[in-house]
């Protein structure tokens, strides 16, 4: 039996559930409110002591972080594989899962907090609720870079970072995929599954210009990667109607300072 911790809003969630539909395996969910604190839950701590989403079960095995959980999917149900053939392109598919994994990530985060989750939370939670919200989150550094989004939104400190870290994913995926029409080569592997989540969130958030401009591979990757199979499977799982409204409208909201913070790095 496969069972799947996650949150349908999770891009870390998402990219799992992508490999799982390539599959067409027959898995359970376990949905956890991520507004709630449910992954801050003793139950849940104990399989996953940094309560954070997903975590896969495997006949009573825990398969933590998800880059991890896809190559073990990858590697216990190989058809079809999701890797490349060469060890070079291989190479590469772990380059790029890193880049998602340690870039990224922590990037599309903190600016979805910032540009949307804040005033999401704000209508959720007292005070009170909030101030309870951030203790409970295990990891200090993300505790700190939250409260001071949730305080400042797209002016906090570290968003222009994070601004110009995505900016600069986005131009070396174009630089590859000038060459290759996926990440790591020929055919969709690990990599392409990695990334494809995050950039549907900065779309939800009307941050494509990023790439829609003059960033024509990235343009053209992404369209091709949407129209996948497995990926229409999962159109319920980018998140609710309501969620994606938000993303919409506050992405909307905070794009023209997005794009004062980007032309004043280039200047």
């Amino acid at each position: 039996m496969l069972e799947l911790y996650y949150s349908i809003e999770s891009t870390c969630g998402q990219k799992v559930r992508l490999i799982l539909a390539k599959i067409s395996l027959e898995w359970r969910e376990r949905l956890l409110n991520l507004r709630k604190g449910e992954q801050f839950a003793p139950d849940y701590l104990r399989p996953n002591p940094k309560g954070v989403v997903p975590t896969l079960v495997h006949d009573g095995q825990v398969i933590r972080e998800p880059t991890v959980i896809n190559e073990y999917i990858d590697q216990v149900f190989p058809a079809p594989p999701m890797r490349p053939e060469s060890a070079s392109d291989q190479a590469r598919m772990r380059l790029w899962t890193k880049a998602f994994d340690e870039e990224v990530h922590p990037s599309v985060g903190i600016l979805t907090y910032a540009t949307t989750l804040r005033h999401q939370m704000n209508m959720l939670k007292t005070p009170e609720e909030l101030a309870k919200h951030f203790a409970s989150m295990p990891d200090p550094a993300r505790r700190d870079r939250q409260r001071l989004a949730h305080d400042k939104g797209i002016d906090a400190p570290h968003e222009g970072g994070a601004l110009r870290m995505l900016d600069n994913v986005i131009a070396r995926m174009e630089a590859d995929l000038t060459e290759t029409p996926w990440l790591a080569g020929a055919g969709y592997s690990l990599a392409d599954a990695a990334a494809i989540p995050y950039l549907v969130r900065l779309d939800m958030l009307r941050f494509d210009p990023l790439w829609r401009v003059d960033r024509p591979h990235v343009s053209d990757w992404f369209d091709r990667a949407l129209a996948r199979n497995n990926a229409r499977a999962l159109d319920a799982a980018w998140g609710p109607e309501s969620f994606v409204g938000l993303l919409n409208n506050h992405g909307s909201e905070a794009w023209p300072r997005v794009r004062e913070i980007l032309s004043e790095d280039a200047s």
